[in-house]
Protein backbone atom coordinates (compact mmCIF):
# COMPACT_ATOMS: atom_id res chain seq x y z
CA UNK A 1 0.00 0.00 0.00
CA UNK A 2 1.37 3.57 -0.94
CA UNK A 3 0.71 5.82 2.05
CA UNK A 4 0.96 9.12 1.13
CA UNK A 5 1.20 12.01 3.70
CA UNK A 6 0.73 16.00 3.56
CA UNK A 7 2.50 17.82 6.18
CA UNK A 8 5.51 17.22 7.84
CA UNK A 9 5.03 18.71 11.18
CA UNK A 10 4.64 17.36 14.44
CA UNK A 11 1.66 14.90 13.29
CA UNK A 12 3.35 13.80 9.83
CA UNK A 13 6.65 13.78 10.85
CA UNK A 14 6.30 11.34 13.84
CA UNK A 15 4.00 8.80 11.56
CA UNK A 16 5.93 8.77 8.50
CA UNK A 17 9.27 8.65 10.22
CA UNK A 18 7.38 5.22 12.10
CA UNK A 19 6.20 4.31 8.38
CA UNK A 20 8.99 4.36 7.04
CA UNK A 21 11.38 2.61 9.65
CA UNK A 22 9.08 -0.62 9.86
CA UNK A 23 9.72 -0.44 5.76
CA UNK A 24 6.17 0.70 4.94
CA UNK A 25 5.78 2.87 1.25
CA UNK A 26 5.48 5.90 2.72
CA UNK A 27 5.89 9.36 0.96
CA UNK A 28 5.29 12.81 1.75
CA UNK A 29 4.70 15.87 -0.01
CA UNK A 30 6.43 19.09 1.79
CA UNK A 31 7.48 22.29 0.63
CA UNK A 32 9.89 25.40 1.05
CA UNK A 33 12.66 24.78 3.96
CA UNK A 34 11.39 21.07 4.29
CA UNK A 35 11.03 19.72 1.32
CA UNK A 36 14.97 21.01 1.37
CA UNK A 37 15.54 19.54 4.75
CA UNK A 38 13.83 15.84 3.84
CA UNK A 39 16.04 15.37 0.42
CA UNK A 40 19.32 16.86 1.88
CA UNK A 41 19.37 15.53 5.44
CA UNK A 42 16.46 13.19 5.82
CA UNK A 43 13.96 13.15 8.54
CA UNK A 44 14.57 13.32 12.15
CA UNK A 45 13.03 11.66 14.78
CA UNK A 46 13.61 12.53 18.81
CA UNK A 47 12.63 9.28 21.37
CA UNK A 48 11.51 10.35 24.32
CA UNK A 49 15.12 9.56 25.65
CA UNK A 50 16.63 12.68 23.36
CA UNK A 51 18.39 9.86 20.95
CA UNK A 52 18.09 10.80 17.24
CA UNK A 53 17.32 9.08 14.30
CA UNK A 54 17.82 10.24 10.43
CA UNK A 55 15.45 8.47 8.18
CA UNK A 56 14.80 8.68 4.39
CA UNK A 57 11.79 9.61 3.32
CA UNK A 58 10.71 9.92 -0.20
CA UNK A 59 9.66 13.26 -0.59
CA UNK A 60 7.88 16.34 -2.75
CA UNK A 61 5.65 19.04 -3.67
CA UNK A 62 2.90 16.50 -5.34
CA UNK A 63 2.20 13.08 -5.45
CA UNK A 64 2.95 13.01 -9.07
CA UNK A 65 5.82 14.05 -8.45
CA UNK A 66 6.28 10.58 -6.40
CA UNK A 67 4.41 8.23 -8.59
CA UNK A 68 1.27 8.52 -6.82
CA UNK A 69 -0.45 7.52 -3.87
CA UNK A 70 -3.35 4.93 -3.23
CA UNK A 71 -4.42 6.84 0.32
CA UNK A 72 -3.74 10.29 2.15
CA UNK A 73 -3.62 11.24 5.77
CA UNK A 74 -3.26 15.12 5.85
CA UNK A 75 -1.10 16.16 8.50
CA UNK A 76 -1.59 19.85 8.35
CA UNK A 77 -2.47 22.84 10.25
CA UNK A 78 -5.76 24.83 9.38
CA UNK A 79 -4.31 27.92 9.83
CA UNK A 80 -5.92 31.50 8.48
CA UNK A 81 -4.99 32.57 4.64
CA UNK A 82 -3.62 28.57 3.91
CA UNK A 83 -4.88 26.17 1.85
CA UNK A 84 -7.14 24.05 4.11
CA UNK A 85 -6.22 20.36 1.65
CA UNK A 86 -2.99 21.33 -0.24
CA UNK A 87 -2.31 18.69 -3.32
CA UNK A 88 -4.82 16.60 -2.31
CA UNK A 89 -5.37 14.46 -5.09
CA UNK A 90 -9.06 14.03 -6.65
CA UNK A 91 -10.60 10.23 -5.72
CA UNK A 92 -8.28 9.10 -3.40
CA UNK A 93 -9.19 8.54 0.14
CA UNK A 94 -7.87 11.31 2.45
CA UNK A 95 -8.07 10.84 6.17
CA UNK A 96 -8.65 14.08 8.01
CA UNK A 97 -6.66 14.74 11.12
CA UNK A 98 -6.75 18.22 11.85
CA UNK A 99 -8.07 19.73 15.25
CA UNK A 100 -11.10 21.05 13.83
CA UNK A 101 -14.25 19.76 13.59
CA UNK A 102 -15.24 21.15 10.74
CA UNK A 103 -12.42 19.68 8.41
CA UNK A 104 -14.18 16.83 7.38
CA UNK A 105 -17.23 18.35 6.30
CA UNK A 106 -15.67 20.90 3.78
CA UNK A 107 -13.51 17.79 2.49
CA UNK A 108 -16.28 16.01 2.04
CA UNK A 109 -17.96 18.95 0.16
CA UNK A 110 -14.55 19.15 -1.92
CA UNK A 111 -13.70 15.64 -2.56
CA UNK A 112 -16.84 13.41 -2.09
CA UNK A 113 -17.27 12.23 1.68
CA UNK A 114 -16.70 8.66 -0.41
CA UNK A 115 -13.46 9.93 -0.50
CA UNK A 116 -13.23 11.40 3.43
CA UNK A 117 -11.80 9.39 6.32
CA UNK A 118 -12.17 11.29 9.55
CA UNK A 119 -9.09 10.85 12.08
CA UNK A 120 -8.30 11.73 15.47
CA UNK A 121 -4.39 11.33 16.08
CA UNK A 122 -3.48 11.08 19.67
CA UNK A 123 -0.06 11.45 21.11
CA UNK A 124 2.05 14.17 22.16
CA UNK A 125 4.47 14.96 19.93
CA UNK A 126 6.30 18.67 19.13
CA UNK A 127 7.64 19.83 15.80
CA UNK A 128 11.24 21.04 16.61
CA UNK A 129 11.88 22.63 12.53
CA UNK A 130 11.81 21.70 9.37
CA UNK A 131 12.44 17.97 9.02
CA UNK A 132 12.87 17.43 12.81
CA UNK A 133 9.99 15.95 15.36
CA UNK A 134 10.32 15.07 18.89
CA UNK A 135 7.69 12.23 20.25
CA UNK A 136 7.16 12.78 24.31
CA UNK A 137 6.62 9.31 25.05
CA UNK A 138 2.82 7.97 25.97
CA UNK A 139 0.38 6.28 23.65
CA UNK A 140 0.34 7.06 19.49
CA UNK A 141 -2.51 6.50 17.81
CA UNK A 142 -5.24 7.02 14.54
CA UNK A 143 -8.81 6.62 14.61
CA UNK A 144 -10.13 6.80 11.35
CA UNK A 145 -13.34 5.70 9.66
CA UNK A 146 -15.34 6.05 6.95
CA UNK A 147 -17.58 9.48 6.32
CA UNK A 148 -20.94 6.94 5.81
CA UNK A 149 -19.86 4.78 8.84
CA UNK A 150 -20.02 1.83 5.62
CA UNK A 151 -17.45 -0.50 6.10
CA UNK A 152 -13.98 -0.68 3.37
CA UNK A 153 -11.51 -2.70 3.19
CA UNK A 154 -8.79 -0.53 1.79
CA UNK A 155 -9.83 1.30 5.50
CA UNK A 156 -8.79 -1.74 7.15
CA UNK A 157 -5.56 -2.69 5.10
CA UNK A 158 -4.34 1.12 6.38
CA UNK A 159 -4.94 0.86 9.87
CA UNK A 160 -2.83 -2.52 9.74
CA UNK A 161 -0.07 -1.14 8.13
CA UNK A 162 -0.12 1.77 10.76
CA UNK A 163 -0.56 -0.93 13.66
CA UNK A 164 2.54 -2.74 12.16
CA UNK A 165 4.47 0.42 12.18
CA UNK A 166 3.78 1.01 15.81
CA UNK A 167 0.82 3.67 15.15
CA UNK A 168 -2.50 1.94 16.48
CA UNK A 169 -4.33 2.22 13.76
CA UNK A 170 -8.23 1.33 14.06
CA UNK A 171 -11.21 1.53 12.21
CA UNK A 172 -14.38 3.01 13.97
CA UNK A 173 -17.51 1.68 12.74
CA UNK A 174 -19.02 5.38 13.70
CA UNK A 175 -15.67 8.00 14.32
CA UNK A 176 -17.91 10.65 14.70
CA UNK A 177 -18.35 10.07 18.18
CA UNK A 178 -14.52 10.03 18.83
CA UNK A 179 -14.15 13.16 16.21
CA UNK A 180 -16.74 15.08 18.57
CA UNK A 181 -15.54 13.82 21.62
CA UNK A 182 -11.84 15.18 20.93
CA UNK A 183 -13.50 18.52 19.43
CA UNK A 184 -15.64 18.77 23.18
CA UNK A 185 -11.67 18.69 24.56
CA UNK A 186 -9.79 21.08 22.18
CA UNK A 187 -11.49 23.60 21.18
CA UNK A 188 -12.69 25.19 25.03
CA UNK A 189 -9.56 24.07 26.61
CA UNK A 190 -7.60 26.03 23.96
CA UNK A 191 -9.98 28.98 23.69
CA UNK A 192 -10.39 28.82 28.03
CA UNK A 193 -6.51 28.69 28.09
CA UNK A 194 -5.72 31.70 25.33
CA UNK A 195 -8.47 34.38 26.97
CA UNK A 196 -6.87 33.74 30.69
CA UNK A 197 -3.27 32.39 29.81
CA UNK A 198 -3.65 29.54 32.39
CA UNK A 199 -2.42 26.01 32.29
CA UNK A 200 -5.05 22.81 32.73
CA UNK A 201 -4.40 22.43 36.19
CA UNK A 202 -6.35 25.90 36.79
CA UNK A 203 -9.09 25.58 34.12
CA UNK A 204 -9.90 22.47 35.86
CA UNK A 205 -10.43 23.77 39.35
CA UNK A 206 -10.34 27.50 39.76
CA UNK A 207 -12.64 27.89 35.75
CA UNK A 208 -13.94 24.41 36.32
CA UNK A 209 -18.00 25.70 35.82
CA UNK A 210 -16.94 27.27 32.83
CA UNK A 211 -14.93 24.67 31.57
CA UNK A 212 -17.78 22.49 31.67
CA UNK A 213 -20.12 24.69 30.32
CA UNK A 214 -18.04 25.30 26.80
CA UNK A 215 -18.02 21.42 27.17
CA UNK A 216 -21.52 21.33 26.98
CA UNK A 217 -21.85 23.77 24.25
CA UNK A 218 -20.29 21.15 21.69
CA UNK A 219 -21.98 18.66 23.40
CA UNK A 220 -25.29 20.08 22.41
CA UNK A 221 -24.17 21.28 18.97
CA UNK A 222 -22.86 17.71 18.70
CA UNK A 223 -26.49 15.86 19.21
CA UNK A 224 -28.19 18.37 16.80
CA UNK A 225 -25.77 17.08 14.12
CA UNK A 226 -27.10 13.47 14.75
CA UNK A 227 -23.46 12.26 16.60
CA UNK A 228 -24.28 9.49 18.96
CA UNK A 229 -22.39 10.71 21.93
CA UNK A 230 -22.75 8.86 25.21
CA UNK A 231 -24.99 10.58 27.63
CA UNK A 232 -22.30 11.27 30.26
CA UNK A 233 -19.67 12.57 27.52
CA UNK A 234 -19.55 15.91 29.38
CA UNK A 235 -18.63 14.35 32.16
CA UNK A 236 -15.84 12.28 30.69
CA UNK A 237 -14.55 15.34 29.51
CA UNK A 238 -14.08 16.66 32.30
CA UNK A 239 -12.61 13.57 33.77
CA UNK A 240 -10.19 13.49 30.92
CA UNK A 241 -9.13 16.73 31.84
CA UNK A 242 -8.50 15.88 35.40
CA UNK A 243 -6.23 12.85 34.17
CA UNK A 244 -3.95 15.67 32.35
CA UNK A 245 -0.68 17.13 33.80
CA UNK A 246 -1.22 20.15 35.25
CA UNK A 247 0.67 22.52 33.24
CA UNK A 248 -0.87 21.38 30.58
CA UNK A 249 -1.57 23.77 27.51
CA UNK A 250 -2.94 23.42 23.98
CA UNK A 251 -1.32 24.06 20.97
CA UNK A 252 -3.67 26.61 19.54
CA UNK A 253 -3.39 28.83 23.07
CA UNK A 254 0.13 28.54 23.00
CA UNK A 255 0.12 29.97 19.25
CA UNK A 256 -2.49 32.67 20.04
CA UNK A 257 -0.20 33.41 23.50
CA UNK A 258 2.82 34.32 21.17
CA UNK A 259 1.01 36.45 18.37
CA UNK A 260 1.77 33.92 15.64
CA UNK A 261 -1.24 32.71 13.45
CA UNK A 262 -3.41 30.25 15.65
CA UNK A 263 -6.40 27.86 14.81
CA UNK A 264 -8.51 29.47 16.82
CA UNK A 265 -11.23 30.10 14.43
CA UNK A 266 -10.50 26.21 12.73
CA UNK A 267 -11.27 24.78 16.04
CA UNK A 268 -13.96 27.53 17.86
CA UNK A 269 -15.28 29.00 14.44
CA UNK A 270 -15.75 26.01 13.58
CA UNK A 271 -18.25 25.05 16.45
CA UNK A 272 -19.97 28.15 16.14
CA UNK A 273 -20.50 27.57 12.55
CA UNK A 274 -21.86 24.05 12.43
CA UNK A 275 -24.27 25.27 15.19
CA UNK A 276 -25.43 27.88 13.32
CA UNK A 277 -25.85 25.53 10.48
CA UNK A 278 -27.72 22.64 13.03
CA UNK A 279 -29.63 25.36 14.99
CA UNK A 280 -27.47 24.74 18.19
CA UNK A 281 -26.88 28.07 20.32
CA UNK A 282 -23.20 28.85 21.26
CA UNK A 283 -23.25 31.54 23.25
CA UNK A 284 -19.70 31.25 25.17
CA UNK A 285 -18.17 30.32 22.42
CA UNK A 286 -19.34 33.72 20.71
CA UNK A 287 -18.04 35.38 23.38
CA UNK A 288 -14.41 33.63 23.54
CA UNK A 289 -13.57 34.18 19.68
CA UNK A 290 -15.12 37.81 19.75
CA UNK A 291 -12.69 38.89 22.94
CA UNK A 292 -9.67 37.00 21.39
CA UNK A 293 -9.99 38.39 18.10
CA UNK A 294 -10.15 41.60 19.10
CA UNK A 295 -6.79 41.54 21.72
CA UNK A 296 -4.96 40.86 17.90
CA UNK A 297 -6.62 44.23 16.68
Amino acid sequence: MRIGIIGVGAVGGEFAGKLAQAGKDVRVVARGRTLEVLRETGLTLIDPGGEKTVIAVPAAESFEELGGTDVVILATKVLPGQETFPAVPAGVPVVTTQNSVEVPYTAAQRFGAENVWPGVVRGFMVHRGPGVVEFQGGPLSLNFGTFDRSPSDLAEELAAELTAAGLAGTVLGDVWVDVWTKAMFTAPFGALGAVTGKPLGQLRTELRGSLAALFGEVDTVARAMAVDLPLDAVEQALAFADSLNAQATSSMQRDYLAGTASELDAQVGAIRRLGDEAGADTPLHDLLQEVLEARLD
